[in-house]
């Protein structure tokens, strides 16, 4: 990997670490607050819509002025956002810190793979993006470990004012290399990003790698806002140590890095997605049946291990969705991915409300399992 996608690879674990350190923290905020679990997961839902309804402009903004340049920008202005998500007094004074951080994060992780995919072709692309996950897994892991730890031994607060100079710093880094990117001549209208957007739908596999990531941002990414609460509730366990359990989801993922090259050349992509997304949901399943949280730590680790597997595959499949717009065709796929992560929030947060967690994870299992299934079978019938 070129040193800048190594850079890109830095900044998608500031980001996504400022996206999923809320899950650890659900608890101690909605006690700060005196507001229910399911009130509290706002702050996701909050964060998670915005920065998916804007990658459907900033992926056309990518393709015209430089993907590196609109990623610095957005980590620059991202930057008083996630600042002022440290100062919050109210849940809803931090709902909307992380609306807007959402909204300028937005231009970041599906342009750093847009940038990839127009560097490396598609035989290696895997293999590359399997590398650059690294940042995105230490992101996970870093989200719920530094999350739990500031919930138990420091003001939850100091962990935003941290992820606000590393966002700084990167910017000012990017900045740097945005000069030699070379960017497309023309000019971009809602007329035209639209047409490109309906001629993707028109296309049946991009269709179909629209609608898994629809649903994988519904049934995976929805779910998992609420592992923090889950653990805190059922186990009694302490913040750090929910932060640490959180970690193993994401020391998963960095064993997938490590082993990604094998997996291709042993499974292939129908094999990885299939059985990614099966063992991934008999993993969320078995959670709500687990007595002893002893056991739940190896089994985060095969879950975050699966999901890889099935994720970092159909990211691959993303970057195919408009080859000559590579920043637009992602950011819809991502526009997409993060609108499911929102409904599958609000959704599953009234499901644990009302039935509780062993029915919502069962529910949240048997919907990814049955997903990777469709979607095997919709890439092997071409």
């Amino acid at each position: 990997m070129t040193a800048t996608i190594w850079l890109l690879s830095a900044v998608s674990f500031v980001v996504v670490a400022i996206m999923t350190v809320s899950v650890p923290l659900l608890p101690v905020l909605a006690a700060e607050f005196q507001t229910s679990i399911g009130y509290a997961g706002i702050i996701v839902t909050a964060f998670a819509l915005p920065y998916g309804a804007v990658q459907i402009l900033l992926g056309p903004v990518g393709d015209k002025f430089g993907k590196l340049r609109v990623i610095a920008g957005s980590l620059a202005l991202s930057t008083i956002f996630v600042l002022g998500s440290g100062t919050a007094d109210s849940i809803e004074y931090l709902a909307t810190m992380r609306f807007f951080s959402g909204l300028a994060m937005a231009g970041t992780i599906p342009l750093a793979m847009a940038y990839i995919a127009d560097e490396v072709p598609y035989e290696t692309r895997q293999l590359v993006i399997g590398r650059y996950i690294n940042g995105v897994v230490l992101g996970h892991i870093a989200g719920g470990v530094l999350g739990g730890f500031a919930a138990e031994y420091l003001d939850w607060r100091h962990i935003f004012f941290l992820f606000a100079g590393l966002c700084l710093l990167f910017s000012f880094f990017l900045f740097n290399k945005s000069s030699v990117e070379n960017i497309q001549p023309g000019r971009i209208s809602i007329r035209s990003t639209m047409s490109l957007y309906r001629s993707v739908l028109l296309v049946k596999k991009s269709r179909h790698v629209i609608i898994t990531g629809t649903l994988e941002g519904v049934f995976i990414f929805g779910i998992f806002a609420y592992f923090g609460a889950y653990l805190r509730d059922s186990y009694n366990l302490g913040y750090g140590t929910v932060g640490l359990i959180l970690g193993a989801y994401g020391l998963g993922g960095l064993f997938y890095a490590m082993v990604v090259p094998y997996l291709v050349r042993g499974l292939g992509e129908l094999k990885m997605i299939g059985l990614g997304s099966f063992f991934l949901g008999m993993s969320f399943l078995s959670f709500g049946f687990i007595e002893r949280w002893e056991f739940i730590v190896p089994l985060f680790f095969f879950a975050g291990f699966s999901f890889y597997v099935f994720h970092n595959t159909m990211q691959t499949h993303a970057t195919e969705i408009a080859p000559d717009a590579r920043g637009a065709g992602v950011s819809f796929w991502a526009f997409m991915l993060f609108f499911g992560q929102g409904f599958g929030v609000t959704i599953f947060g009234i499901l644990i409300n009302n039935f509780g967690y062993k029915v919502t994870f069962s529910l949240a299992g048997c919907g990814i399992a049955l997903l990777g299934w469709w979607f095997r079978s919709q890439l092997a019938d071409r």
